[in-house]
Order: C-alpha cells, then sequence, then structure tokens
C-alpha cells in the first residue's frame, strides 16, 4: 500500500517509520524541510516535499498528522487531487465537526477519522521511534456513511502498527471518554507541577510523582486546540474530579481513617478491573 504521511511530527514520524517497516510505501509532506530531510535519512519515507500534491493521486491513504484546525483547510486546498477508492484519515485526538465536514469535502475519496492512543511527551520526528505502539489502544470514529471496507482498512493499519486493542466508535462516545482518559489526566498532570513552588523539589521526588507528571511536558498549542475543542466534556470531568478530591479532602479534615480506606479500596477494585 502506498500511503501519504502529513506532518511529520512526532506522531507522523512514528507512523511513517512503523509503516515502512511493514512494507509500506510511505511518502512524507511537511512545511519543515529539516523534519523531511530527517525521515529520508533514517528511510521513514521514500520520499517527501512541502508540496503534497506531488504524492496525493499515486497514494491509496493519505494520514494527517496535522492540529485539529489545520485538517479542514487541507482537504480543502488539495481536494481536486482526491481520487475514488483512495482513503484520508487524520490522528486528532479530538473529533469535533470537523469530522463530518471532511467526509463531505474529501469526496471522491473517503475519509474516516481514528485516534492513537499513544505518544510521548517529548515534540519532533527524532523522537518518533520512542513511541510505544504495543499495548496501546487505536480507536476509529467513522461517521454513519463510512464503508466496512474502509473501517477493515483502518483495523488493518492499526495492525500493522502494532497496537493491542482495535475499537470502533461514534464521534460522541469518543470524545466523552477521551475527555476523561486523556485531557482530565494532562489537566491534572499540569495543575499538579504547577502547584509546586519549591525550587528543591526535584531533590525528592520518586517514581508516583514521575509516573503522574511525564505528561506535564506538553506541546501547549496541541492541547490547548484539544482542550478548547472538547471543553464540554472536559469541564464535566473536571467537577467529577474536584467532587472526589473533596471526598478525600474532607476524611482528612475529620480525621476518618475508615473514610480513606473505603476511598482506596475503592480505586484500587476499580483499577485491577482495567488489568483484565
Amino acid at each position: 500500500m502506498k500511503v501519504l504521511i502529513v506532518g511529520l511530527g512526532l506522531m507522523g514520524g512514528a507512523y511513517a517509520y512503523r509503516l515502512s517497516n511493514k512494507g509500506y510505501t510511505v511518502y512524507g509532506s511537511d512545511i519543515n524541510m529539516d523534519s523531511i530531510d530527517y525521515a529520508l535519512e533514517k528511510r521513514f519515507i521514500v520520499n517527501g516535499s512541502v508540496n503534497p500534491e506531488e504524492f496525493i493521486k499515486d497514494v491509496d491513504l493519505i494520514v494527517l498528522a496535522i492540529y485539529p484546525k489545520a485538517i479542514l483547510n487541507f482537504i480543502q486546498r488539495y481536494k481536486e487531487y482526491f481520487h475514488e477508492g483512495q482513503i484520508i484519515t487524520d490522528i486528532c485526538g479530538v473529533k469535533s465537526d470537523f469530522v463530518s465536514q471532511a467526509y463531505k469535502l474529501s469526496k471522491p475519496a473517503e475519509y474516516c477519522s481514528h485516534h492513537p492512543m499513544a505518544g510521548r511527551e517529548k515534540i519532533g520526528i527524532e523522537y518518533s521511534t520512542e513511541c510505544v505502539f504495543g499495548g496501546a489502544n487505536f480507536l476509529i470514529t467513522p461517521t454513519e456513511d463510512v464503508s466496512e471496507d474502509t473501517i477493515n482498512a483502518l483495523k488493518q493499519l492499526g495492525i500493522d502498527l502494532g497496537f493491542k486493542r482495535i475499537s470502533v466508535m461514534d464521534i460522541e462516545k469518543h470524545n466523552r471518554m477521551i475527555g476523561f482518559t486523556s485531557q482530565l489526566t494532562h489537566a491534572i498532570a499540569v495543575s499538579l507541577v504547577n502547584s509546586d513552588h519549591d525550587s528543591d523539589t526535584k531533590y525528592y521526588i520518586g517514581d508516583s510523582y514521575r509516573d503522574l507528571t511525564r505528561i506535564a511536558m506538553i506541546n501547549e498549542d496541541l492541547w490547548s486546540e484539544l482542550f478548547l475543542e472538547n471543553r464540554k466534556y472536559l469541564l464535566e470531568h473536571i467537577a467529577s474530579f474536584e467532587f472526589e478530591l473533596d471526598l478525600l479532602k474532607m476524611a482528612l479534615y475529620r480525621e476518618d481513617k475508615e473514610a480513606l480506606c473505603e476511598l482506596f479500596r475503592s480505586s484500587t477494585k476499580i483499577r485491577k478491573e482495567m488489568e483484565k
């Protein structure tokens, strides 16, 4: 299969690297020529250009690894090159109104969005081989008109990339779940790090702090877009988290050990269920 990766950053580079190793013919496009040169040097891609129209007509699959607000701009600019039988997808962390618009604008190609639940806190293609897809979730979010053939092609993409679990879900469920499992966790990590006002903290941290705060090193431009696009669900999840934190805080105020133990037993039980 011939694939064009648009956006050779951390995730776009990771896709190019893994798909090339699986025998795909991968082309790359990016506004940064240094990223293209890196991908060529490392043999992530067979050819690359800042002008994606050089490859669009010849590929079976286009993966848009770009910011949410850039997706419709790309489709509108290059839709004259799309052709029947071609699949266009994005890896965006939030599936807002752009997905249904993209489906309509992409004809005669077929648009189907997906979300790889993996990544790294670092930025740039030079860190792309560090992205761990094994054991991660791959979410496909089709609009109601997307064909089974296209969905199956994306399932195969997830398999070839090395993802453990592949799921198909509607866009609303995706955004609600991602607001909790991804965006809330990033919000907590950011808030935890920003609440630290002791310059000596780094001398006292252990694994728990490192594990909780790794994702606080965050791409501010991308994640501010993601938060704002999904603010409805994220605000609901923040309110729910605040309620649970207040339960713990009140148990401390009251010196209520049994209440604390019950909260800990509950969290342990729920977390264990996720391992099954």
